[in-house]
């Protein structure tokens, strides 16, 4: 009888790639991870974790490439869950240019949910905080609209932006005014570990 695999897919921008974490690579998806396993909740082995962030990947990025990028590691038994953390890139524009409207990447996102929850269980985490403020006013604003969008389809939403901007630990610790470093990345897996739905969703099949 061959064996069931569970696998957790993570889509985002370089905040889910963990870009300034010294100290665990992977950031605050290992550490997620890691700690899903001493919990008893997602035995390693077996269970497998992909960290799919890539640097100054926007909605409509992650949009285009989610797909392939799951078939390309699907291997027979899997059980597959995604998850996915993108926005900070759409309002804060890192590479340059203007940021998007909220509701421009809210909508590019209900898209995308559309088609993942019918691939596999689905986790949506709102996009964290980072310094700007005004950049952060349209991150708040764009956590707001995921969480309706996934309420209307019956998707898991994590809330981190509200923890994380009010937590000095997690604020102080974004050298470069956007990534987290060791510090903060642990703190984001803890502010998730800590949500029931989470919980929930890291969950190895049996």
């Amino acid at each position: 009888m061959p064996h069931t695999t569970s696998a957790w897919f993570f889509f985002g921008d370089s905040l889910t790639q963990g870009v300034n974490d010294a100290h665990m690579p992977g950031g605050w998806v290992s550490r997620l991870a890691v700690q899903a396993h001493e919990a008893g909740l997602c035995p390693i082995p077996r269970a497998t974790f992909y960290n799919l962030g890539a640097r100054r990947h926007s909605t409509a990025k992650i949009a285009a490439r989610w797909r392939s990028e799951l078939e390309n590691r699907l291997i027979p038994g899997m059980v597959t869950r995604l998850v996915f953390c993108t926005g900070v890139v759409d309002m804060a524009a890192p590479g340059g240019g203007q940021p998007a409207d909220p509701q421009q990447a809210a909508t590019l996102m209900d898209q995308l949910l559309a088609e993942a929850a019918i691939v596999a269980p689905t986790l949506v985490i709102s996009p964290p905080p980072i310094k700007d403020a005004a950049a952060n006013a349209r991150i708040g604003q764009l956590g707001k609209l995921q969480q309706q969008l996934c309420a209307k389809r019956g998707i898991a939403f994590a809330q981190v932006y509200d923890f994380l901007a009010d937590a000095n630990d997690y604020m102080n610790d974004l050298s470069d005014g956007l990534h987290p470093g060791s510090q903060g990345c642990a703190l984001m897996a803890q502010t998730l570990m800590a949500q029931e739905c989470v919980r929930a969703f890291m969950r190895a099949a049996q």
